[in-house]
């Protein structure tokens, strides 16, 4: 299918249980657009505008994601793997009120500079990525899985993290006090840097 066949065109559109491969959307705005079952692989959207967009039980593949924008757009059951989502605001997208009906996940991608502040993620996967400086402040990451991910400079305040996995993720600096860690599992030598976040002196 072409770059054409998505972007052309008024009105909504709808694509179930196709396969996208190779696409260029680079800056390129998609409106109105419903994916149902669908996969994009080796496709570059970068800087696009996804706008009111929808997209169930998706998988994007090998993508380049970095700095797109998704407003008012949702993504239920999506999987996003081995992609690049560098400075994406997800607080544009358009997310339930309830938890989702299938959680999102991202595995070994980039997700960067995104912005997830207050979001609802309950559930989540994000495991073996790199998430430097991402902002996860007043999330429900409640029951979710970090593992083998870097969170170098992520920041997490109010951020509900029960149940949350973080075995094996690194470079996290989480403040117990402001935080909601209660049955999260960290894994050594990684979790020493929780007793810095505390007022104590350590010999």
């Amino acid at each position: 299918m072409k770059t054409e066949d998505i972007t052309g065109g008024k009105g909504e559109k709808e694509y179930s249980d196709l396969t996208f491969h190779g696409l260029d959307l680079k800056s390129k705005t998609i409106t109105a657009r419903r994916f149902y079952s669908c996969v994009f692989r080796n496709c570059d959207l970068t800087g696009a505008a996804l706008e009111s967009c929808r997209f169930a039980d998706c998988r994007f593949e090998s993508c380049n994601l970095s700095l797109v924008k998704v407003q008012g757009s949702s993504f239920s059951e999506t999987s996003f793997k081995d992609s690049k989502l560098t400075g994406v605001n997800w607080t544009e997208a358009a997310w339930p009120r309830v938890r989702l009906p299938g959680p999102i996940s991202f595995e070994s991608c980039v997700l960067s500079d995104c912005n997830f502040f207050g979001l609802c993620l309950k559930g989540s996967r994000i495991t073996g990525c790199l998430a430097k400086e991402a902002d996860f402040r007043e999330a429900d990451l409640s029951g979710s899985d970090f593992t083998r991910t870097d969170l170098s400079g992520s920041l997490f305040g109010k951020t509900d993290l029960s149940g949350a996995d973080l075995a094996k993720a690194r470079n996290y600096a989480i403040r117990l006090p402001d935080n909601r860690v209660k049955d999260a599992r960290f894994s050594m030598p990684e979790a020493m840097s929780l007793l810095y976040c505390l007022d104590i002196k350590i010999v």
